[in-house]
């Protein structure tokens, strides 16, 4: 009897009595690439839901009753009634220097059928960017191999430059021949032909663009030796407007890597009217109070 109840102790004292707490939402309503879901209570601005299928979607809209939750995929399957999951965590990617050379998608996935990439980390889309204190003074030239450009108006490490112009000026091309530019300069520098030179590595995202006009983009990088020197985001015109609208956000985490590792980045935004546009997009499908031209007030 005696070993019977110890026995039935050591067995009592292994029963694991912890309880995992899970917010359960219920679709309420869905269409345009968006859902209306009860029940998560205790969601964040930014954090991830789990939908049937594997499907992911990101939570922009809080509301009192209900939570306005954009799909980051084909949502076609979702209806009604079904069930979702809050996970807890804030949207982020993979990054890593193994992006460098590759094509992906606003997830961080490649699209380009070289296989899948060793991702170094995880970094959140959203993150605050650094005091003014941490930051250095715009000291070292960025050499874009336009001679106009360096002379007349040159542009620094750590610089923002806004390129603006009517359709077909060539916005496009100086963003490619700079890109160019720092793939020749990185290689001089290898070789001992360019002295004192920190290699700066290249970013550019494609924002709403025809899939054509990136393909050709690749092959352009490509013919000139300088997509191993760069990391293209691809957000095209066929993608949601959620993924046209998150694809800086992710261009900027695959830089910030890159920056943390004590590299130069060089981004590349084509373009961020387009972004503006999709960001309109989904603000009025959550039904956000609009402003000018319908453009939602924070933009």
């Amino acid at each position: 009897m005696s070993s019977i109840l110890q026995e039935l102790e050591a067995q009592i004292a292994n029963v694991s009595t912890s309880v995992e707490k899970t917010n359960i939402g219920i679709v309420r309503e869905t269409g345009d690439g968006v859902a209306k879901v009860e029940g998560l209570s205790d969601a964040q601005l930014n954090e991830m839901i789990e939908f049937p299928g594997g499907l992911t979607g990101l939570a922009l809209n809080l509301e009192e009753g209900e939570v306005g939750v954009v799909f980051l995929g084909d949502g076609k399957h979702i209806t009604e009634g079904m069930e979702c999951k809050a996970t807890g965590k804030l949207l982020s990617i993979p990054v890593g220097e193994n992006f460098l050379g590759r094509v992906v998608n606003t997830l961080g996935e490649p699209i380009d059928g070289k296989g899948d990439v060793s991702a170094a980390d995880q970094y959140p889309v959203e993150k605050i960017a650094p005091g003014i204190i941490k930051r250095k003074s715009v000291s070292v030239p960025l050499q874009t191999g336009i001679a106009a450009i360096d002379a007349m108006i040159p542009i620094g490490r750590g610089q923002r430059e806004l390129i603006i112009g009517d359709r077909s000026t060539g916005k496009t091309t100086i963003a490619i021949d700079t890109i160019i530019s720092q793939a020749n300069q990185n290689k001089a520098a290898a070789e001992g032909r360019l002295k004192d030179h920190k290699p700066v590595y290249c970013i550019y995202v494609a924002i709403g663009q025809k899939q054509s006009n990136i393909a050709r983009t690749v092959a352009t990088l490509e013919d000139a030796g300088a997509l191993d020197n760069t990391t293209i985001v691809s957000a095209s015109a066929s993608d949601s407007a959620t993924n046209q609208f998150l694809a800086p956000y992710s261009g900027c985490a695959l830089a910030e890597y890159l920056m943390d590792q004590g590299k130069d980045v060089l981004i590349v935004f084509d373009d961020l009217s387009k972004q503006a546009v999709a960001y309109r997009q989904v603000s009025l499908i959550l039904r956000r109070p609009s402003g000018r031209e319908a453009y939602p007030g924070d933009v």
